[in-house]
């Protein structure tokens, strides 16, 4: 290992560690955000299947 390379190294570690709390906070941000679209798409859209029916049982109950 030459000495470029442990500067890379250095390089690399640096700036892993400045921006990974950038980029945990943007994928949590953008993964809200899908959700957030989806559940919205699943309320406008309405329950998939038809309202339940009553139907007496037998014996009266």
């Amino acid at each position: 290992m030459t000495v470029n390379d442990g500067l890379a190294l250095l390089a690399v570690a640096t700036a892993l560690r400045v921006f990974l709390s950038d980029l945990r906070v943007g994928t949590r941000r953008l993964l809200r955000a899908v959700v957030q679209a989806g559940v919205a798409e699943l309320l406008q859209a309405g329950p998939a299947w038809p309202a339940a029916t009553r139907t007496p049982s037998p014996g009266g109950f």
